[in-house]
């Protein structure tokens, strides 16, 4: 047994040493502030954004490099130092389409102007056409001299009053449609200030009839005041003002997923000088775990370790059964101090009930009293007020001599008299005669 008892002391120490290992790894791992979770979902973040990026990127590209050939306007400075912000860009680069499905019809409304370039003056135009180098025809439009053009406030007013009666859910015009800086307002309303976007053939029909304004429908149909009604195929119409409302949104996303993958990148630098770390002592804190466990598994197959485990639970029982015990003590504690509290308190009310009758009773019988003391009252008073009806009155009889008549013999009225209680005498009228005594 001795041999057994060093043999399960060595295993114990080695277990207890096992734990210390075990909780330092813990505690390194805890003042290391690593979260594996979130670590892995910035990873995962990080990989989906960057993925995202690259697509739209692709996608930026491609639609820039189609745009380019139709919009892009190339050429040589006319003179040295020329300041090419003169140059503001195609009416197309220039103009923010709100919603793609107005797209085909700004086009249309706009026709070949869309790719007429915008200048400051008209002396840069004629600079750029003489020493510009220009490879293509240009037509460019001067913000100093071009003559804007709007649809009048009537028509517009008229207009929106038939487009509701026509049941037409847009009929504005075209300007109101479209986004643009304000130093390009005279160009802008040069090309889209003249026309009417309308929903419907039959409501832009009536309304061009109506104002004498050039009506275009979302589908890119055209009624001019003239009579000319313009339309039919629509292969690749509005292509341009759509393709570039796609660029502006996938610039837009671009943008958005390149600062949000920026943000996840800064949260993860710092945790990256971790991970390495925490990988390391996370194999260490499953080796210690593993070791651990070892050693207390081969602790519970000796016969003292059964014994020893046997204790534990036994002590661990005992512990909660006196716990427990505390627990009942206190409890039975404060329900014996309710108890005497409450029986206090009962002496206490019974001797307030006890009083209390009695004051009742004390009430009753003066009560009584005072009725009795109240009724004798009331019968001297009843006495003070007694009538005497003397039948020698009836009958005229001066002679009465009835016992107890006061009338002394006296003839009397019909009428009954008061007799007061300390009179001596008859009230009433008399006739002039005494009677018998």
């Amino acid at each position: 047994m001795k041999k057994q008892s060093k043999s399960a002391e060595q295993w114990n120490a080695k277990r207890d040493k096992a734990q210390a290992k075990l909780n330092d790894i813990r505690s390194q791992l805890e003042r290391l502030n690593f979260s594996e979770p979130e670590y892995e979902s910035l990873e995962k973040e990080q990989r989906t954004l960057t993925k995202e990026r690259v697509e739209l990127q692709d996608q930026v590209e491609t639609l820039t490099a189609q745009l380019e050939s139709r919009l892009a306007f190339q050429y040589t400075d006319p003179v040295r130092g020329f300041d090419r912000s003169k140059v503001k860009g195609s009416v197309a680069k220039l103009v923010q389409v709100f919603q793609a499905d107005h797209a085909t019809a700004l086009e249309v409304a706009a026709g070949g102007k869309l790719f007429q370039v915008v200048v400051d003056e008209a002396i840069t135009s004629q600079a750029l056409l003489q020493k510009g180098q220009l490879k293509r025809r240009v037509t460019f439009i001067p913000l100093d001299k071009v003559q804007t053009r709007r649809v009048g406030t009537n028509a517009c007013e008229q207009a929106t009053k038939m487009a509701g009666e026509l049941n037409s859910k847009l009929a504005v015009p075209a300007i109101d449609l479209i986004g643009f800086d304000e130093e390009v307002r005279n160009a802008m309303e040069y090309v889209f200030g003249s026309t009417l976007v309308v929903d419907g053939a039959n409501a832009a029909n009536a309304i061009c009839d109506a104002t004498k304004t050039r009506t275009v429908t979302l589908e890119g149909d055209v009624y001019d005041p003239s009579g000319t009604i313009s339309g039919g195929s629509r292969d690749q119409l509005g292509s341009t003002l759509s393709s570039l409302v796609v660029l502006a949104d996938a610039k837009n996303r671009l943008q958005a997923v390149t600062t949000r993958l920026n943000d996840v990148q800064a949260k993860l630098n710092p945790l990256k000088q971790n991970s390495a770390k925490y990988e390391d002592l996370s194999g260490k804190m499953e080796l210690a775990t593993a070791e651990l466990e070892g050693i207390v598994k081969h602790l519970s197959q000796t016969s003292y370790g059964i014994v020893a485990e046997k204790f534990k639970e036994l002590s661990a029982e005992l512990a909660e059964a006196q716990a427990e015990s505390e627990r009942m003590t206190k409890e039975q504690q404060v329900k014996w101090a309710l108890y005497e509290d409450l029986k206090e308190r009962e002496v206490e009310l019974t001797q307030k009930r006890g009083n209390k009758l009695k004051e009742i009773d004390e009430s009753i019988h003066q009560a009584k009293k005072d009725t009795a003391d109240k009724a004798e009252r009331a019968r001297e008073a009843s006495a003070d007020n007694l009538f005497c009806f003397c039948p020698a009155v009836f009958s005229n009889c001066c002679c009465c001599r009835r016992p107890g008549c006061l009338t002394g013999g006296v003839e009397l009225s019909d009428t009954p008299t008061r007799i007061g209680k300390s009179q001596g005498r008859v009230g009433g009228s008399r006739t002039g005669r005494r009677g018998c005594s």
